[in-house]
């Protein structure tokens, strides 16, 4: 692999492909103890002191996770002998943002909705809202 070659020559580099190396490997076997339908829903994030940390991305997922867990702690054990504990985090995948919205309403077309909110009387509430839609878009 060509970033093994590269990482040889930088220590710093190594280091960090070994770590990420290592938790691939880690959630992959903790993957192996668990039903595959909660496979993409869940991934191991850390272990702070004694605890595996686990976010998932659902919280159907993380509740599931949270019942599985104490049974299969013995087993997750034997593959790092570190963990005393499980935490559960729910943690939604990122969302993209939506685009700003990017339309325009022309002049003469505001002008119109302008004589139009004038003409509602008999609408007060409707009036309204036209008058604030061509307030908005000036």
């Amino acid at each position: 692999m060509q970033l093994d070659k590269i990482a040889s020559h930088n220590p710093q580099l190594n280091n960090l492909l070994q770590l990420s190396r290592y938790w691939q490997q880690l959630d992959t076997q903790i993957k192996r103890l668990l039903p595959a339908n909660l496979h993409p829903h869940f991934h191991i994030v850390c272990i702070e002191q004694d605890t595996l940390i686990i976010h998932a991305s659902a919280p159907m997922a993380a509740s599931r996770l949270k019942m599985l867990m104490p049974t299969l702690l013995p087993q997750i054990q034997k593959i790092n002998q570190q963990i005393g504990k499980i935490q559960i985090k729910n943690r939604p995948k990122n969302t993209t943002p939506t685009p700003p919205k990017n339309f325009h309403i022309s002049p003469k077309s505001l002008s119109y909705f302008e004589q139009t909110a004038q003409q509602l009387s008999h609408h007060p509430e409707l009036a309204q809202a036209m008058q604030k839609l061509v307030e908005h878009n000036r």
